[in-house]
């Protein structure tokens, strides 16, 4: 998701314009430090056996892959921090930083959905960089974005992977962290 965040920087900011020729120095670091990174760290960890399952179906195995994906999401937030980008955006990505950490002590107790986390937290942070950075209100990418997080939610209950109150509650920490990151950033 963050990946996507960044992308959809240089559809509807500034970015584009300031930005324009540092579009590869942001999106592939980016990829690098959120998917294929940790992608990579928890195939591993599938393979020696420290996780039982890739999907991370049981609340046991999530512990150490939430953690390599905070500290890889920290080297990313530092990069961008040394490239001098602006505190919003490092704020941005800090709240994928957040939600990994509250998700993480929830899941001790608790399953709480990672798909939902993840997509209501590129919501967020779409909508709270439009409101309060932009100064605009992109509604078809708002529609478009709130499908997405919809289709995503039904898709995890309908597959029974996660109940209805896993689903809001994954939805409602991504959202709100993210967009509080940001609105605090600006």
């Amino acid at each position: 998701m963050p990946t996507y965040n960044v992308a959809l920087l240089f559809v509807y900011t500034y970015f584009n314009y300031v930005y324009a020729g540092h579009f590869y120095a942001l999106i592939v670091p980016t990829i690098l430090f959120t998917f294929l990174l940790p992608g990579i760290l928890i195939f591993v960890m599938h393979q020696i056996g420290i996780i039982s399952d890739l999907a991370l179906p049981y609340r046991r195995d999530r512990f150490m892959p939430y953690a390599v994906t905070v500290m890889s999401f920290s080297f990313l937030i530092f990069y961008f921090y040394r490239l001098g980008l602006p505190v919003w955006f490092l704020t941005m990505i800090g709240s994928s930083i957040v939600v990994m950490l509250v998700a993480t002590i929830i899941t001790l107790w608790w399953k709480i959905s990672a798909h939902m986390f993840g997509v209501s937290g590129l919501l967020g942070g779409v909508m709270a960089v439009s409101y309060f950075v932009e100064k605009s209100n992109p509604t078809s990418l708002f529609i478009i974005l709130f499908i997405i997080t919809g289709m995503v939610g039904t898709s995890r209950i309908i597959l029974k992977r996660h109940t209805p109150a896993q689903v809001y509650a994954g939805f409602f920490l991504g959202f709100i962290v993210s967009f509080l990151g940001v609105w605090v950033g600006s």
